[in-house]
């Protein structure tokens, strides 16, 4: 059987990382702490190579992996590789969507609720030492309208969910048919075809839609004028989604009523960079849609797994570049 090496290079459970015990073929070697310098002397000698968001894998570092046949993602998204310099080369690069899911679902509904009854202003106020019981009054979910925004498996998570909160759920995304929801068993959710249509009836807006030349900035000051001034947007896709200025004005002049943001287009996010960070009406995380144990585990499972089926097997489990490989 023919042997390979793996190199981990950005910080991975090591709980998730023994599913390598299945492939005692592949020698793993875990170097998360690299310059791009380093990470280019280092690569001819490997086969495989998982990464998280931290290290960036450039056209330089693609060339010069001489013997690279794989770079698994753990996780989703996957910007920070040159995925058209691996195409060159003949390289795969495979993505671990289904990890994540339920921890970006989760901090999603968490968001909600949270803007709905003023959690975090009422946690800092108590710590403070105040009683702003009649100042922090909230509104209920139920019965308000979600707006999904890309309904795959993470956009589906959110709707079966707010479904069991009573909501009314509805949905915008350019390549599901309503027939596809049925047979996803979201029956409940009403499918609209028109973007301006959709964004005019939501109380709730939950983006999962990944960036691309058509997403990025889909949701601006046109928008915004479109959607209910009492409306919320949740984002814990990708930041760029939205033209984060336009968020700012839009929020500050009342167009509408609040965001719940999780994801920035420049990371780590400053709020002199992103100044709606520190506006009344906006929650912000960290990038918190992944930070789950149960999720980091579950994505260095995946990589592990899909390298050694790769290697091992011919198989090409959620490669983001399967065709361009087939040509």
């Amino acid at each position: 059987m023919e042997t390979y090496k793996c190199l981990v290079a950005d910080n991975c459970s090591a709980e998730g990382l023994k599913t390598f015990e299945k492939y005692p073929n592949i020698e793993v070697v875990i170097n998360t702490k690299h310059t791009t310098e380093e990470l280019i002397q280092m690569i001819p000698e490997f086969h495989a190579m998982i990464v998280r968001s931290a290290t960036k894998v450039t056209r330089e570092v693609i060339e010069a992996a001489k013997n690279l046949k794989v770079i698994c993602r753990a996780g989703a998204g996957y910007n920070n590789i040159d995925v058209e310099a691996c195409n060159e080369k003949g390289i795969a690069v495979l993505i671990t969507p289904t990890g994540n899911t339920n921890a970006v679902v989760e901090l999603t509904m968490g968001l909600m609720l949270s803007f709905a009854r003023h959690i975090p202003i009422a946690n800092d106020s108590m710590k403070a030492g105040r009683w702003d019981k009649k100042k922090l009054s909230g509104t209920e979910i139920k019965g308000k309208t979600l707006g999904v925004l890309g309904i795959g498996r993470i956009g589906a998570g959110v709707a079966t969910r707010c479904k069991v909160f009573g909501m009314d759920v509805i949905a915008f995304d350019k390549y599901v048919t309503q027939d596809r929801l049925n047979e996803m068993g979201l029956d409940f959710v009403t499918l609209y075809d028109d973007l301006n249509q959709f964004l005019a009836k939501v109380d709730y807006l939950s983006l999962h839609v990944p960036v691309t030349s058509e997403t990025k900035g889909m949701l601006a000051a046109a928008q915004f004028e479109i959607m209910k001034d009492s409306a919320v947007i949740i984002n814990c896709a990708r930041g760029a989604v939205i033209n984060e200025k336009d968020l700012y004005d839009a929020l500050v002049n009342h167009k509408i009523g609040g965001a719940c943001i999780d994801v920035y287009s420049k990371e780590p996010a400053k709020k002199e960079e992103f100044p709606f960070i520190e506006l009344e009406n906006v929650i912000c995380t960290p990038h918190l849609g992944a930070s789950t144990n149960e999720a980091q585990i579950n994505v260095a499972s995946l990589a592990a797994d899909q390298i050694g089926q790769l290697l091992n097997e011919g198989k090409y489990i959620d490669c983001v570049n399967l065709k361009a490989l087939k040509k």
